[in-house]
């Protein structure tokens, strides 16, 4: 099976968001998304190289210093579920590198993963209700996190940690939605603030 990755492609870098913030890993970016946000910040017309499975794993592989023992991928997208991810989930194993997937929750993740991330975006309904953590972005497609816990409360949902994060607009920051995920916070203490702090540090 092949792969059409996005123009990043595969990179070595930090994890500017939610619990895994800080952590230093690769990152496999796949091209192509089903959800459609207006605002997204990917430009998913301009695509990079097609690649097996094998020859995305040994690129992750290549990306790590090589002091690196306790190895993470990110795959991100676009929507990684939009494909089967179990032959590449296969060589990330076979590789001894742990797997982080990041989905917007349209779909179900069947596959077993070391972590799973659902950024719900609004719009259409969510597939996905339990993860490793959950993160909604006030304001995207114009989506409330006081309305998504009216559809969806945490006693009907499963995640670990759940966050909320402010929209970036233009690659800064929207002060009105952090003022507005400061409240929801406060309101709701199952519920963690989340920043893009790669923004800040720079990096991809």
């Amino acid at each position: 099976m092949m792969y059409r990755l996005a123009p990043e492609g595969v990179f070595f870098s930090v994890q500017g968001e939610a619990h895994l913030r800080g952590f230093s890993m690769a990152f496999v970016r796949l091209a192509g998304c089903s959800v459609g946000c207006p605002g997204c910040d990917t430009d998913y017309s301009a695509h990079g190289a097609a690649l097996s499975a094998q020859d995305i794993a040994a690129r992750v592989s290549d990306v790590f210093p090589s002091n690196y023992r306790d190895r993470w991928v990110w795959v991100t997208g676009g929507e990684p579920y939009d494909r089967d991810l179990r032959p590449l989930i296969t060589e990330f194993r076979r590789l001894g590198i742990s797997i982080a997937v990041a989905t917007s929750g349209k779909h179900r993740a069947i596959e077993a993963v070391d972590w799973l991330s659902v950024s719900y975006h609004g719009g259409y309904p969510l597939a996905q209700k339990y993860g490793h953590e959950i993160k909604l972005i006030d304001g995207l497609n114009g989506l409330d996190p006081w309305q998504f816990l009216d559809e969806y409360p945490d006693d009907q949902t499963d995640y670990w940690y759940r966050y909320v994060q402010p929209l970036t607009v233009d690659g800064a920051e929207d002060a009105d939605s952090l003022k507005r995920c400061m409240r929801f916070v406060a309101e709701h203490p199952t519920w963690a603030l989340s920043r893009q702090d790669h923004l800040t540090w720079g990096v991809p």
